[in-house]
C-alpha cells in the first residue's frame, strides 16, 4: 500500500500545483508551498525501509517495472518541485530530501535488479571462490564466533543453489567436513544463520548496504534527513501555515529521521 498511497499523493500534489498557481491568495500560496515540500518525502518512502525490498522472488523479476516507476515518480516530484521553485526557504530545505529520496528509491531498484534470476546467477558465478579456506576451531576463533563464520562459509557455498546451479563433488565434501563435526543443535543453528543471510540477500538492501558505496550513501542520506529536520525547525515559521499542514510536515520529517536511526540499529545488530 505504501507504493499506492505515495503514487496517489504525488498525483494529487501535481494537480494541486495548477490550482495554487491560478489562486492569488497569499495564504493559499503559503500552504501550497508547504504541501509541495512533501513531494520529495514521498520518493523517500517509496524507496522503502532497508529491511524489505520484495515479498517474493517474483518481485525481483519485476525490476524493470519498478525502474519505470522510478523515472515516473521522480519526474512527477521534480515537476512539482520546479513549479514551486522560489526564493523561499522551503525550496532550499527540500533539496536534501530530494537527494535522500532518489538515493533510497535508486537503491531499491538496484537491489531488485541485482538479485533477479539472470543477474544473481552472473553475480554468484563471478564471486564464487574455489580456494576459500574452510574455517576451523584452530584458527584462533572462539567457539561462538566460529559458528557464525562457518555458517557464512556454508552460505557462500549454498547460495549457488538459489542461482539454479550445482556444486562440485569437492565442494560438497568440504560442506560435509564442517557439518559432520557439529551436534544436531549446532547444525540447525548454522542452517538458521545461513537462511538469515540468504533472506537478507534476496529480500532486503543488504547487497548494497554492506559495501563502501552503501555505507557512504547511508551516511549521506542520514545527513540529508537530519539537516532537513533541523533547518525546518529553525527556519519555518509555523504561524504562516495551517496547523494540519505543519503537523503532516513534522510527521514526514520525524518519520524519515527515525527510519534512518532504525536502519543504523539493524545494520549494527545484524549477523
Amino acid at each position: 500500500m505504501a507504493d499506492w498511497v505515495a503514487t496517489v499523493a504525488l498525483g494529487n500534489l501535481a494537480s494541486m500545483q495548477g490550482d495554487s498557481t491560478a489562486d492569488s491568495s497569499t495564504n493559499k500560496k503559503k500552504n501550497s508551498n508547504l504541501q509541495e515540500f512533501w513531494a520529495p518525502f514521498l520518493l523517500l518512502h517509496l524507496g522503502g525501509p532497508d529491511t524489505i525490498t520484495a515479498y517474493s522472488l517474483e518481485d525481483n523479476e519485476l525490476w524493470l517495472r519498478h525502474l519505470l516507476q522510478l523515472f515516473v515518480q521522480v519526474g512527477v516530484a521534480f515537476y512539482i518541485f520546479l513549479r514551486s521553485l522560489s526564493n523561499s526557504a522551503l525550496t532550499f530545505i527540500a533539496i536534501p530530501v530530494f537527494i535522500s529520496g532518489i538515493i533510497k528509491y535508486g537503491e531499491r531498484n538496484f537491489v531488485l535488479r541485482s538479485v533477479s534470476n539472470k543477474y544473481f546467477k552472473n553475480y554468484v558465478l563471478s564471486t564464487f571462490d574455489d580456494d576459500l579456506i574452510v574455517p576451523a576451531g584452530n584458527d584462533g576463533i572462539n567457539r561462538e564466533d566460529l559458528h557464525l563464520v562457518q555458517a557464512y562459509f556454508l552460505f557462500q557455498r549454498v547460495e549457488i543453489f538459489f542461482a539454479e546451479l550445482i556444486l562440485s563433488t569437492h565442494e560438497r565434501r568440504r560442506i560435509y567436513s564442517i557439518i559432520e563435526d557439529m551436534s544436531a543443535v549446532e547444525a540447525f543453528k548454522a542452517i538458521e544463520i545461513e537462511l538469515g543471510f540468504m533472506y537478507d540477500v534476496l529480500y532486503t538492501k543488504a547487497t548494497i548496504i554492506y559495501t563502501r558505496l552503501g555505507i557512504f550513501l547511508r551516511f549521506l542520506s542520514f545527513a540529508c534527513s537530519l539537516s532537513t529536520l533541523v533547518l525546518f525547525f529553525v527556519i519555518v515559521n509555523i504561524r504562516d501555515h495551517s496547523q494540519v499542514d505543519i503537523s503532516i510536515s513534522y510527521s514526514l520529517l520525524l518519520g524519515a529521521f527515525l527510519l534512518e536511526i532504525y536502519a543504523f540499529f539493524i545494520l549494527f545488530f545484524s549477523d
